[in-house]
């Protein structure tokens, strides 16, 4: 089999094709898209260029690894333009309360100031499981997760219902076996977002893991000769649900493994039935969650062992992540990241 990996750069986001070829045939995947903004000028260029290429009329696959904005957006005119060719959508529905409760707020009130907040009793709500000194972030992530769930509502009005699938752990792409699902399990998912889980409860787990500054202000002027010993463990990190669910996909290629990882977190790897065997010695690595240190530490790392690795982001984006994988004694070495190299392609 060859092929190629394409990780395109739109900025703290992912958007990812996927090219694979064996025998006759050509199957090419779509793992996230960005902001909606890149579509045009991104995302649809190097796709048409491959399918052309090709002689495809759309990807095979589209996956959503989760539904924040900087994976989900720039799908929803992929889906638009490309469905009726389109074989299979890999996505994770929200549970229809989140739905529910989002869309009825959406329609009413468009909550664009904190008093329409109040008025419809989201800040009391979600009040209730956070620190009074974070009360001033609800305004801002819950304008961010009704975003969310609204495009990955518009997105699924795209996508008939026998091309959706939710993948989970075990799920291989038929007539592909090269492609696998490893996360997370359905049981692992479940976890994430029991069925009762309310609106107001997921904006607070998007306000309670909001520590993006934190790590860069306590090594601010700090230089630490071995980047491995800035990065967080188990129970430092905070990572949303929402990231944690992320789908995480398998290429194998003979004996060479190629991993791409959403915004997943060390839980989310820890989930993986036998993960250490699953994730170990790894030809390349798409880092996760833009290179945040939220979302991989250096045992991770010390079973990964990538020979390559590259990651999609900008300010999301932790140099000693980078550096810790870099000088990894099974490492070749090669590290890349779309904030500094631009568009990134991996032959497989």
């Amino acid at each position: 089999m060859t092929g190629s990996i394409d990780l395109l750069n739109v900025g703290d986001g992912d958007a990812i094709i996927v090219s694979l070829n064996k025998d006759d045939e050509t199957l090419i995947m779509v793992i996230d898209g960005g902001q909606k903004r890149y579509y045009q000028e991104k995302l649809r260029p190097k796709l048409q260029e491959l399918l052309e290429e090709h002689g495809k009329l759309a990807p095979d696959i589209v996956v959503v690894t989760h539904y924040d904005s900087d994976h989900i957006a720039g799908l929803i005119p992929l889906v638009e333009e490309y469905i009726d060719n389109i074989q299979e959508v890999w996505v994770h529905r929200s549970p229809e309360l989140l739905i529910t409760e989002a869309k009825s707020l959406m329609e009413s009130k468009q909550l664009r100031n904190i008093s329409t907040f109040e008025e419809v009793g989201l800040v009391n709500e979600v009040a209730k499981f956070i620190s009074p000194e974070d009360r001033d972030k609800i305004e801002e992530k819950s304008n961010f997760i009704i975003e969310s769930l609204g495009q990955l509502e518009e997105f699924l009005s795209y996508v008939p219902n026998d091309k959706i699938m939710h993948v989970y752990s075990g799920y291989s792409y038929a007539g592909w076996p090269e492609i696998n699902v490893l996360g997370p399990t359905e049981e692992y998912y479940n976890e994430l977002f029991p069925a009762y889980k309310s609106l107001a409860e997921l904006i607070a787990d998007e306000i309670i893991n909001d520590n993006e500054h934190e790590v860069r202000r306590v090594f601010e002027g700090i230089e630490e000769q071995d980047p491995c010993q800035r990065l967080k463990t188990d129970q430092s990190v905070k990572l949303t649900s929402t990231n944690k669910a992320s789908i995480i996909i398998s290429i194998d290629n003979s004996n060479k493994r190629f991993l791409f990882t959403g915004d997943a977190g060390i839980d989310s790897f820890k989930a993986i039935p036998n993960w250490e065997t699953e994730l170990a010695e790894l030809h390349w690595l798409k880092i996760p969650h833009h290179g945040s240190d939220n979302n991989i530490s250096r045992e991770i790392i010390d079973i990964m062992q990538p020979k390559y690795a590259d990651s999609s982001g900008s300010r999301h984006q932790d140099d000693h992540v980078l550096g810790c994988i870099s000088k990894n004694p099974h490492s070749k070495r090669n590290c890349r990241s779309t904030k500094s190299d631009g568009d990134i392609t991996m032959a497989i």
